[in-house]
């Protein structure tokens, strides 16, 4: 196996892990039926980490974990730039400058995994799934833990990232084929 494959695999699993364990305490408080609905960014590098170790060519698939990756990596970064006073002040900054840079390799990665050919029925089937994530998360209370001093915009900011994501994916997955995603796909032995 090539060192890139290691190294991914290593970084995909210490975020799947951490990612998790900020979410851990949540599940308690809803049946399992809500529990895939709790962990939004560990959840989609773990389907994209599935992805690259079985080499996982459904269509459906991998355009719902790129849409989740580009999403929730947004939505992280969104949450910074909104809460500053929080997220970039002592003792959050180290962890948070950290964070950026995971969320930033999240949102690209999706272009890594996105597929070339997408019909408009998988298209709107994930734009449905990630509007039920919104409304679940927002109405029955499984977001994420953040400051609710900005909620109102919080939940229309989500809203669009979901439209946003799956639209702007499905428009530009053509730069799938940019010399760094055949790059990426290569070191981690991932079909096109």
């Amino acid at each position: 196996m090539m060192w890139g494959r290691w190294i991914f695999f290593f970084f995909c699993f210490v975020s799947f892990y951490f990612g998790f364990v900020t979410y851990d305490g949540m599940f308690p408080n809803f049946g399992l039926a809500m529990w895939i609905f709790i962990p939004d960014c560990p959840l989609y590098v773990a389907l994209f980490l599935l992805i690259v170790l079985f080499d996982i060519r459904n269509d459906f698939f991998r355009f719902l974990t790129a849409a989740g990756l580009a999403k929730y990596g947004l939505w992280t970064l969104m949450i910074f730039a909104v809460y500053p006073e929080v997220f970039f002040s002592q003792p959050y900054l180290p962890q948070t400058l950290i964070l950026i840079v995971g969320h930033i390799l999240m949102a690209a990665s999706s272009f890594v995994i996105v597929p070339k050919k997408l019909g408009l029925g998988i298209v709107a089937t994930v734009f449905a799934w990630f509007l039920l994530n919104d409304f679940v998360d927002y109405w029955l209370g499984t977001m994420p833990i953040f400051p609710h001093k900005h909620l109102g915009f919080v939940v229309l900011a989500s809203i669009g990232l979901s439209i946003l994501s799956v639209f702007v994916l499905y428009k530009l997955r053509n730069w799938r084929d940019l010399g760094i995603m055949e790059w990426v796909r290569l070191q981690l032995g991932v079909s096109k």
